[in-house]
């Protein structure tokens, strides 16, 4: 196995879905997992079409990365219109389920830009590529942050800096966030 790993540049995406624990507290086993399959779907299908890369999947949340192991030079903006686009596949969500909710689905995305480290990581018995540094982390963050600001998206900085030619943003403001020094001014897509 290769433990190699590479700097790149690019934009983490995370999704997550908002109320998911409400969810899964309403449906039986077997419909939890027909839905987690039926959230997914747009999700990783959108993903794809945008040519990034399907991380992984944590509980309700999906993790993915575009810059590695395929780069574009506009992979921050391809993460934002990728997250657009998901916010409006929701909408078949919510049409599939609403009779099993009371409430709409949503799916709450952080995305952040910066250089990391892509590669395998594990143990020689169980390896997965993975992209790990900080604007994984940040994004990590900022997808549990949307209900706060009442956004489906949240952006930092370097995202916004790098698709704002394209995308109309509103300012969140600078927000103290765990585990950073400075504060982190957020953005989101209008």
């Amino acid at each position: 196995m290769d433990f190699a790993a590479q700097r790149v540049f690019g934009s983490a995406l995370f999704t997550d879905i908002r109320y998911f624990n409400r969810i899964a507290n309403i449906l039986p086993l077997e419909e939890i997992h027909a839905f987690l399959n039926d959230c997914y779907k747009p999700i990783v299908d959108t993903v794809l079409q945008y040519e990034g890369n399907v991380d992984k999947f944590i509980g309700d949340a999906v993790m993915a990365f575009f810059g590695a192991p395929r780069q574009h030079d506009d992979d921050p903006l391809r993460a934002v219109k990728c997250a657009l686009d998901i916010q409006k596949k929701t909408e078949d969500i919510n049409i599939q389920w609403r009779k099993s909710f009371d409430f709409l689905v949503e799916i709450d995305i952080g995305i952040c830009t910066g250089e990391v480290l892509a590669g395998n990581v594990g143990h020689i018995k169980k390896m997965q590529y993975t992209v790990i540094g900080k604007p994984v982390n940040l994004a990590a963050q900022l997808v549990h942050m949307c209900r706060d600001h009442s956004a489906e998206i949240l952006v930092d900085e370097q995202t916004y800096q790098k698709a704002k030619s394209d995308v109309v943003f509103r300012e969140i403001g600078e927000k103290l966030i765990m585990g950073f020094v400075e504060p982190v001014r957020l953005y989101s897509p209008d």
